[in-house]
């Protein structure tokens, strides 16, 4: 038995990289259950949002296979508010049990929205030790940096690399279509080409 019952990780994993990897193995070091809920599960296909929850539970999965549980939580509109922290935590109830530790990377404000839990405890991930984020592996996947991309994501989901670079390429030109600034088409020319 380990030291917590339940850890729970909230995250969008809109991409998902060998930082969220940490804080996932950290959770499943210290807690006997690791409950990841995939945040804005209702949104996708934006450059903020672009994969749905299915494909980012598939990810998720083919590096932990069934050693966490995941579930989707979607988008609440509250913001930053105790409001936000009940809302996940009814999520959390409704699938297992309220956690008894929240592990996270840079989300200190996080405290605030489980006040209203006082035996929550926290673990904070330092984010330094991997210094990525989904934004970065998002621009390494448009202009195609597949040699930087590597570094920082598992190898299980490189097979993933050209479908996740189209999805993204086909948002930034829908988006940019009436006010090119950048012309994606050769871009999707290439993803076409790659096939």
């Amino acid at each position: 038995m380990k030291k917590y019952k339940l850890g729970m990780i909230l995250g969008r994993f809109q991409i998902f990289h060998k930082g969220h990897e940490s804080i996932i193995n950290k959770a499943l070091e210290l807690c006997d259950n690791v409950l990841i809920l995939i945040g804005s599960a209702d949104k996708a296909g934006t450059y903020e949002n672009p994969f749905n929850y299915e494909t980012r539970r598939a990810i998720i999965e083919e590096v932990y296979n069934d050693k966490v549980i995941i579930a989707p939580l979607n988008d609440l509109g509250v913001g930053n508010v105790p409001l936000w922290g009940d809302y996940v935590i009814d999520a959390c109830k409704k699938i297992k049990d309220i956690p008894d530790l929240v592990i996270y990377g840079d989300e200190d404000k996080c405290k605030e929205w489980y006040k209203n839990y006082p035996n929550i405890e926290y673990f904070k991930i330092d984010r330094g030790l991997i210094p990525t984020s989904s934004s970065n592996l998002k621009q390494m996947l448009i202009d195609n940096d597949y040699d930087n991309y590597k570094k920082y994501v598992d190898e299980k989901l490189l097979k993933y690399y050209s479908d996740m670079r189209l999805a993204l390429i086909k948002i930034m030109y829908k988006k940019n279509k009436e006010n090119i600034e950048y012309d994606y088409s050769e871009m999707l020319e290439d993803v076409f080409d790659e096939d």
